[in-house]
C-alpha cells in the first residue's frame, strides 16, 4: 500500500481586486486586495513522492481524465523552488506523481490558478514532509501563513485561497513582507456566490500579461490612491453585514478594473456583448426589486453574482430562465484549504 496525500484548495473571488504587480518575479502586488474565500469551486491534487527520482524532470503531473505527463515549464520551476522552502522543516526528497482536478471551467477568469497552485502547495509539502493534515504541517513549523507565502509565488491570489472567510492580502512595504490573513472567519457572514458561466474558453490575454500593461494605463495611478479607503469601506460593510453597502462598492471596483484595462496600451477587453447583456439584465432586476444581487468581475467573462443564501436558489431560477442553458455554479462562503491522505495501489 503507498500513501497519498491529498490536498484541496477553493478558488476565491476579489472583492477588492489585485491588478497590477510591483515585481512579476515575486509577485509583490500594487495594491492590498480583499477577497472571498469559496467552497465548491475547488481543486484537488493529491501527491505521492516517487523515490530515486530526484530531478525535475521525474516529476508527473495528470489532469484528471488524462495521461501523466512531465509539467510545464513554470510548474517545474515552481516544484523545484518549492522543494528547497520545503528542505527547511525536513527532507524534501524524489519527484512527485500528481494528480489534479477542478470542479469547475479553467482559464476563463474564475481563479483556477489560485486555487490550483493553493492545492499543489499544500499537496507537495505534505507528501515531501509525510504529513496528511494541516494540523501536522503546523506541527512541523509549515504554518497557513508559510503555506499562503510560498503558493503565493507559484500565482500571486493563490495566497488568498489558504484561509477560509475574508481574506485580506496586504502588499508590505517591500515583496518580503506581504502578508495575508482572514479577517473575517467563514461563519462571521455567510455569502452565496453565483458563478455565471457565459464563456467557458481560454480568455485570449492570460491574467501576467494584463497585469504588466496596468501601469500604462491613466486610470492606475488614480486608482492606487483610492483603494485603501475602500478597502477600509469594503471591511465596514462586512462587518456591519449590510449587502446592499458591500454590492455597490464592488461593483464599482470591478468596472473599475476593466476602465483600466481597456485603457491600457495595448487595450484589453475580457469581456463583450454577452456580458454586458447580462449585467444589464441584473441591474434591471435589482431595481425592479426582483434580483437581490450584486457583481464583481475578475479578468474573464463571468460574472459572480453575490447575494444571500437563502435568495440563491430563485436567483439561479432566474437566471436560467431568461438565458436558457447558461451554467451557474453556486457556491458559498468557505473555510480554506484542506490537507488529508489516501490510500492505493
Amino acid at each position: 500500500m503507498l500513501t497519498t496525500v491529498s490536498a484541496s484548495a477553493p478558488s476565491n473571488i476579489a472583492l477588492i481586486k489585485y491588478w497590477g504587480k510591483s515585481d512579476p518575479a515575486l509577485n509583490w502586488p500594487a495594491n492590498d486586495s480583499l477577497s472571498m474565500t469559496l467552497s465548491r469551486a475547488a481543486t484537488t491534487t493529491t501527491a505521492r513522492i516517487r523515490t530515486g527520482a530526484a530531478t525535475p524532470q521525474h516529476h508527473q503531473l495528470a489532469f484528471a481524465g488524462f495521461e501523466a505527463r512531465t509539467p510545464n515549464a513554470k510548474t517545474i520551476r515552481f516544484l523545484e523552488w518549492l522543494r528547497g522552502e520545503v528542505a527547511r522543516f525536513g527532507q524534501a526528497e524524489g519527484a512527485l506523481d500528481l494528480v489534479t482536478a477542478n470542479t469547475f471551467p479553467s482559464s476563463c477568469g474564475i481563479a483556477s490558478s489560485a486555487s490550483g497552485f493553493a492545492a499543489l502547495t499544500v499537496a507537495a509539502a505534505g507528501a515531501w514532509l509525510g504529513a496528511d493534515s494541516m494540523e501536522a504541517l503546523a506541527k512541523k513549523g509549515v504554518t497557513e501563513d508559510l503555506l499562503a507565502t510560498w503558493a503565493r509565488r507559484g500565482s500571486g491570489s493563490a495566497c488568498r485561497s489558504i484561509s477560509g472567510g475574508f481574506v485580506l492580502w496586504e502588499r508590505g512595504d517591500d515583496a518580503a513582507h506581504q502578508k495575508t490573513r482572514s479577517v473575517f472567519s467563514s461563519t462571521w457572514w455567510e455569502l452565496a456566490d453565483l458563478i455565471v458561466i457565459i464563456d467557458d474558453s481560454a480568455k485570449s490575454v492570460s491574467s501576467s500579461d494584463g497585469h504588466a500593461r496596468a501601469f500604462s494605463s491613466p486610470l492606475m495611478q488614480p486608482r492606487l490612491q483610492k483603494l485603501p479607503e475602500r478597502i477600509q469601506k469594503v471591511a465596514a460593510a462586512i462587518e456591519t453585514r449590510d449587502l446592499p453597502k458591500l454590492g455597490a462598492l464592488i461593483e464599482e471596483e470591478a468596472i473599475e478594473m476593466h476602465e483600466i484595462m481597456r485603457t491600457s496600451s495595448p487595450r484589453t477587453e475580457y469581456f463583450g456583448a454577452p456580458t454586458i447583456e447580462f449585467l444589464d439584465w441584473l441591474r434591471q432586476g435589482r431595481a425592479a426589486g426582483d434580483l437581490p444581487a450584486w457583481f464583481t468581475l475578475d479578468a474573464g467573462p463571468n460574472p459572480h453574482l453575490i447575494c444571500l443564501p437563502e435568495d440563491s436558489q430563485r436567483i439561479k431560477t432566474q437566471i436560467q430562465a431568461r438565458f436558457p442553458g447558461m451554467q451557474v455554479i453556486q457556491d458559498i462562503t468557505g473555510k480554506g484549504a484542506t490537507l488529508g491522505r489516501q490510500h492505493g495501489h
